[in-house]
């Protein structure tokens, strides 16, 4: 995912929104057939501080949002803000330039499980 305007540091880049927003529970999420269940494998997190699975609605930009370990977006656990992580600018990001997260900031999976999207 690209930003479309300069991000300043600091800023609030996302945040759980329960209006828009997915979640299940993990015994829903064991419910799933295989095919759905690998498709969230890829875009949910399962919530350190919900344990639930969190991922974005269909056509969500937020979809696309990759891992980097030289990440731009910072993790917040601040409860009074929202009960999810969060992410924050940690530098100016320039128009155009691709948001990135680290992933083992805020999915409570096993880094082992997620080996094969985290690999750089």
């Amino acid at each position: 995912m690209f930003t479309s305007e300069d991000i300043k540091k600091g800023s609030i880049t996302w945040k759980f929104d329960p209006k828009h927003d997915k979640f299940i529970t993990p015994e829903e999420f064991k419910s799933l057939d295989d095919n759905t269940r690998e498709l969230l494998l890829r875009v949910a997190y399962l919530s350190p501080t919900t344990n639930r699975w969190v991922y974005p609605p269909e056509n969500d930009p937020a979809l696309f949002t990759n891992h980097s370990k030289t990440n731009n977006q910072s993790t917040v656990f601040d409860q009074s803000i929202s009960e999810e992580p969060f992410f924050k600018a940690n530098r100016d990001i320039k128009a155009g330039e691709e948001l990135t997260v680290d992933y083992e900031e805020f999915d409570s999976r096993p880094a082992n499980l997620m080996e094969k999207w985290i690999n750089n």
